[in-house]
């Protein structure tokens, strides 16, 4: 009589792959991810992995999407946290990005690969990482509504920022801290409406 394969343990395999790749990821980096090696260090055939990742690159985009609900998490809750006025909620994003980026640094590098995801890293809409985007521009409007934030696209002015904040992270890997709180000062500049 045929052996019965073991049951798999694991409660959901979809998050422990991707807790795995996240460790390659910090260990040898996005180019070093595969579906094969992540199904073996999780005691499972390779076909188990493809049953929940078609490819490299589903699997990726999986763990953009993960790490950006984290980021949106984030986001959040440095708005609430912070005074309601503007310029508070923004240093609080500010710190939680560039806090997010440091202690992430896994999620950061996939979140925002756009050779593995392809050019809409943030895509369909709904997606997380438009979750995230969504909170910094409704920040923006209600800046403009108090007249903290001058007159323009809102998701413009967004934009903006974020890749502002994107670039200042990035270096900030291998600058340190000395210019950030330049950056966010020339942020500020740049957002606030023109003077009287």
């Amino acid at each position: 009589m045929a052996r019965k394969r073991r049951a798999y343990h694991h409660g959901n395999l979809r998050a422990v792959l991707i807790e795995i790749g996240l460790k390659i990821i910090e260990e040898k980096g996005v180019r070093a991810l595969t579906l094969r090696e992540i199904g073996s260090l999780a005691g499972v055939s390779r076909m188990a992995a493809y049953r929940h990742f078609a490819n490299k690159h589903d699997l990726v985009c999986a763990i953009a999407e993960a790490g950006f609900h984290e980021f949106a998490d984030a986001l959040a809750a440095a708005t609430h946290s912070a005074p309601p006025d503007f310029g508070s909620r923004m240093s609080a994003m500010f710190a939680a990005y560039l806090k997010f980026a440091r202690e992430h640094r896994a999620y950061y590098d996939v979140m925002f690969d756009v050779e593995e995801l392809g050019d809409e890293p943030q895509a369909p809409h709904d997606s997380e990482g438009a979750r995230a985007f969504a909170i910094l521009a409704d920040t923006i409007r209600e800046g403009q509504k108090r007249g903290d934030v001058r007159t323009g696209d809102p998701d413009a002015l967004a934009r903006f920022v974020w890749s502002t904040v994107h670039g200042i992270s990035t270096l900030h890997f291998d600058q340190g801290d000395g210019f950030v709180p330049l950056s966010e000062e020339l942020i500020r500049e740049a957002l606030a409406p023109p003077k009287a």
